[in-house]
């Protein structure tokens, strides 16, 4: 396994990420050190420019294993390791093409899935700052607001940054949401329907847009919760009025939720916040390839 997942589902990923880039291999390269007496063995180094938490290491290995696997990695900084701006986090030799075959990839990946890291890193460093002694946990997940293709990668980013995942698929979860409701006649009927006929193991979650909605939910045997939007002053006086409905039900935040946000509902008995930012816009961590020799 590779943090996880079936190195298969690993390669298949980014055999296609290489074939997108690589279609007919890399012509400036093949150009220049094409030949064995050219394609001499050059170091390199992976930079930080910027402060962040590190995540996708195993793909940078991977990426250059299915590249001829004559290159050579060292990880200065772990996965999940926090790095300033400065150090270097991975030290590389090899062959000079294959190196810089691979370069692009690599750095698109690690940018990318460490920004994920990174900002996930900041909302949970920021609830448990503002989380009052002896409240239930509040988990920090991401939603399904992910990058084609990216998504198994972007998920265990936000793992990595100390988050947790959300459903992966369609198909891994029950969350009725607002056109569901439309057109099943509302949240009563919605939820005998999901009871009745859903496979027992999973749990049902509804998405609720108005307090009133969110009544029903729990009224109706919801398991999961979801407030939708909902301004942080509107969830203070409805959080613990549907605590007091009798039933335990997990609580669910989502819709906007911004770092001044998240410190505004820390302080909630909340049991998740969702953030659909983690994965389509954290941004990019800037890091360099420093070839050294």
């Amino acid at each position: 396994m590779i943090e996880g997942f079936l190195p298969a589902t690993v390669d298949r990923i980014l055999l296609a990420f290489l074939e997108e880039d690589l279609p007919e291999g890399d012509l400036t390269s093949r150009l220049f050190f094409g030949t064995a007496s050219s394609n001499r063995t050059v170091e390199a180094a992976l930079v930080a420019e910027e402060s962040g938490v590190l995540a996708g290491t195993f793909l940078v290995s991977r990426i250059y294993a299915l590249l001829g696997g004559d290159v050579a990695l060292s990880f200065g900084c772990p996965e999940g390791g926090a790095f300033e701006a400065g150090d270097t986090l991975a030290t590389m030799r090899g062959p000079i093409h294959e190196l810089l075959a691979g370069e692009r990839l690599a750095l698109n990946l690690t940018k990318h899935l460490s920004a994920v890291a990174t900002l996930t890193r900041r909302y949970v460093d920021l609830i448990a700052r503002h989380r009052p002694p002896g409240m239930r946990p509040l988990r920090v997940t991401e939603t399904r607001k992910t990058l084609p293709g990216l998504r198994l990668f972007q998920k265990h980013a936000v793992r990595v940054g100390g988050g947790h995942s959300h459903r992966s698929s369609l198909s891994s979860g029950i969350l009725i949401k607002d056109n569901h409701l439309v057109g099943t006649g509302g949240v009563s009927a919605a939820l005998e329907k999901a009871r009745r006929e859903a496979p027992h193991p999973y749990r049902i979650e509804v998405e609720a847009d108005t307090p009133a909605q969110a009544r029903e939910a729990v009224a109706g045997g919801a398991d999961i919760v979801l407030l939708d939007n909902m301004s942080a002053p509107m969830m203070a006086a409805l959080v613990p009025e549907l605590r007091r409905m009798g039933r335990e039900v997990l609580l669910e935040a989502s819709g906007g939720v911004t770092l001044d946000k998240v410190r505004e509902i820390a302080s909630l008995d909340l049991d998740v916040v969702s953030i659909g930012a983690l994965t389509h816009s954290p941004g990019d961590i800037s890091l360099r390839l420093d070839f050294l020799s």
